[in-house]
């Protein structure tokens, strides 16, 4: 385990780690998802009628992603770019990255009730939301 004591993130690094630890043996994000594409944050929800997950996806355009589903599981990917300054005086050197770009994937295996046929899905202010109705 990394622990990062210095800088108080201890707890975050864990967590992240696990999460990580998590996607990388999961045996839907094996299949569907090639080996180098980094996987955007989700929420998961449910309610009487729905599951519900949201996608993390700030700066990107809705025509950059693509969601589908796949023996029973729903595969969400596409590419981000790397952000840049808009205006720049000079060549620009990158000092600090933590926002991930290039492909994408991410994965999500759905319960066996789960409507696959009637998935709604609109992208607002750089989160995709996804509905998908429970069956009977």
């Amino acid at each position: 385990m990394i622990r990062m004591h210095a800088f108080g993130k201890e707890e975050q690094v864990t967590v992240k780690m696990m999460q990580w630890v998590e996607q990388a043996l999961s045996p839907s994000l094996r299949r569907f998802c090639p080996g180098g594409a980094w996987t955007p944050a989700i929420n998961l929800y449910e309610d009487d009628a729905y599951y519900y997950m949201v996608a993390d996806l700030a700066g990107m355009e809705v025509q950059e992603v693509e969601l589908r589903v796949k023996e029973g599981t729903l595969i969400l990917d596409g590419q981000r770019a790397l952000p840049k300054p808009p205006k720049t005086n000079g060549s620009v050197s990158l000092l600090l990255m933590e926002i991930d770009h290039g492909r994408f994937c991410r994965t999500v295996d759905l319960p066996k009730n789960a409507d696959v046929s009637n998935i709604n899905a609109y992208y607002r202010s750089g989160y995709l939301w996804v509905r998908i109705p429970r069956r009977g």
